[in-house]
């Protein structure tokens, strides 16, 4: 038999050892404390049987924003099964649980991103947001750009927090399907792991300054040096790349596209409208591959429906299939215009028939109800 309970401090070995068969991954004891500092005690669920932890789930409390608006919102993280009681209802039980959990006193809405994207369909979640991979040559035109308006100050990542936080959360204010971030996760991507393979620079930050001496905009990258024939063949990774405005990204963007000694620059997660991919007059030269990025779930879809404002006044009626979330299922009445939703159970014919995972893909905009 499985029992469900949260992670109290004398589980931490056992998940550590979970982690490890689970992700196949192998942490210092400093890397480990920066990796869970993060996350928060009380929302750490594990499966067990016979006394022994076989599942793992958390969540932690964020904020994501949505059009017109924002909601709060419980991100998923940090699922994993033991390879010994894979296929045996481990991880069913333990997101249902979570969920269960979440209807009762949490979060209207949840949302992750998936190592295995494969999974989290059935549990009601939707793919919200895609991002793009690219590979660009170094010195890549950016002949549709304005000028730089914006000033370069160099330093290293975990130097320059504040500043980079700054950044995102005004951003983040204005772009549905980004989520706030606490400064444990901050410090978490900014730690350099001194136990990485390979020859590489520490994470080092680029920030954009405006006219006004404030930040507009930044840059995480790292540069891995190599020699092919004599020649520098060098990689910029950059982690990740964020500004207010054009004249912070052309700012920013110049730089890392045209570091010397490197030949390639890798940005692993750009969002679709990135200037990068329509700035550029030889888009024919950059390598791009599409991904899932965010996954969102409608925990309690009234509230979650309402948390958000409609470009065009609707008066429609639901009728959602939700057998993870039954609380959900059902017809429901969504009329909203710009300044807001209301969302009531319905006793009306139905306008249109969605899954919960359908609905959750549409919620941030995604053209997946006109396709339902």
């Amino acid at each position: 038999m499985t029992d469900i309970r949260p992670l109290v401090d004398a589980d931490m070995p056992a998940l550590r050892s979970l982690d490890g068969w689970a992700f196949g991954t192998v942490v210092d004891d400093v890397r480990w404390r920066v990796a869970t500092a993060p996350l928060e005690r009380q929302r750490q669920i594990g499966a067990f049987v016979d006394g022994g932890l076989v599942g793992h789930t958390a969540a932690f409390t964020q904020v994501l924003t949505t059009p017109g608006g924002s909601v709060p919102a419980a991100g998923i993280t940090w699922v994993a099964v033991s390879p010994a009681h894979r296929r045996r209802g481990v991880m069913s039980t333990l997101l249902h649980h979570q969920l269960d959990e979440l209807h009762e006193g949490g979060e209207p809405v949840a949302t992750l991103w998936a190592s295995e994207p494969g999974i989290y369909g059935r549990f009601g979640y939707g793919v919200a947001t895609r991002r793009a991979a690219v590979t660009a040559p170094r010195g890549v035109a950016l002949g549709g750009a304005p000028d730089a308006g914006a000033t370069v100050v160099l330093g290293e990542a975990a130097d320059q927090i504040e500043a980079c936080s700054e950044v995102y959360d005004r951003v983040r204010a204005l772009r549905p399907g980004m989520v706030s971030r606490r400064v444990e996760a901050w410090r978490e991507s900014s730690f350099d792991d001194p136990t990485a393979p390979g020859p590489r620079s520490s994470l080092r930050c680029a920030v954009a300054v405006g006219p006004q001496n404030q930040p507009t905009g930044y840059a995480w990258f790292r540069t891995r040096p190599n020699w092919d024939g004599g020649d520098p063949q060098g990689t910029v990774e950059v982690a990740e790349i964020l500004a207010e405005s054009p004249d912070g990204y052309r700012a920013l963007l110049d730089m890392v596209l045209d570091l010397d000694l490197m030949s390639t620059v890798r940005f692993w997660n750009l969002p679709l409208d990135h200037p990068l991919l329509t700035w550029t007059g030889q888009t024919h030269r950059l390598r791009a591959t599409l991904e899932e990025q965010l996954w969102v779930r409608l925990v309690r879809l009234d509230e979650a429906l309402a948390a958000r404002t409609y470009a065009t006044p609707i008066d429609i009626v639901l009728e959602v299939a939700d057998p993870a979330c039954p609380w959900n299922d059902g017809r429901w009445r969504v009329c909203a215009d710009h300044t807001g939703a209301t969302v009531q159970r319905s006793s009306d014919p139905a306008d249109l028939q969605v899954t919960a995972s359908v609905l959750a893909s549409g919620y941030l905009g995604d053209d997946a109800l006109h396709r339902a």
